[in-house]
């Protein structure tokens, strides 16, 4: 089976993976894509047993790509978004969505953030994301019990709200 591709996940659902101990398997058998803010900052997690999610040794060996969009592109695609949008993403979803739509290529983006299909259902980019729950299934592994948050009724459900709020002129607006 080949890899699923251009895989972007924002950091919950790094974590996730880690907590449900499916960390490397993904890694093996997906081209993964992190932003450099959720690689460097926003993957944190330590749980009772005292593991922590160290993400270097996979990002120096080339398993996991990391990608940093400038600041100033971060902010040009920020401005698109009025205060409904803007008050809840967070800087890795931000550089995440970011890169996604500055690319030619078909990227898929996993989150368990409502902001992130939100955006994507606002612009008119539903097909680019995709839940946890998707990856796993696609995978062809059972995902198990999911927090709501990691699945497919999650994200549809958030997709076709932000794109009815684009209807409303509710997100976007013209920079």
């Amino acid at each position: 089976m080949s890899k699923l591709k251009l895989l972007i996940l924002d950091a919950c659902v790094v974590i996730q993976l880690h907590e449900m101990g499916r960390w490397d398997e993904i890694v093996k058998r997906c081209d993964v894509h992190l932003s450099a803010i959720v690689a460097k900052r926003e993957v944190r997690y330590d749980d009772s047993n005292g593991v922590n999610i160290d993400l270097s040794p996979q990002i120096q060996s080339g398993l996991i790509n990391m990608f940093e969009v400038e600041e100033a592109d971060v902010e040009i695609f920020r401005r698109q978004f009025d205060a409904d949008y803007l008050g809840v993403l967070d800087d890795g979803e931000a550089e995440s969505l970011a890169y996604l739509f500055s690319k030619n290529e078909d990227f898929l983006i996993s989150s368990a953030d409502r902001i992130v299909y939100r955006v994507l259902g606002n612009l008119h980019r539903t097909g680019q994301g995709i839940s946890l729950e998707e990856i796993l299934n696609r995978l062809g592994t059972t995902a198990g019990s999911l927090p709501k948050q990691y699945t497919q009724a999650f994200r549809e459900q958030w997709s076709r709200i932000g794109f009815q709020e684009r209807m409303r002129c509710i997100g976007f607006h013209d920079a």
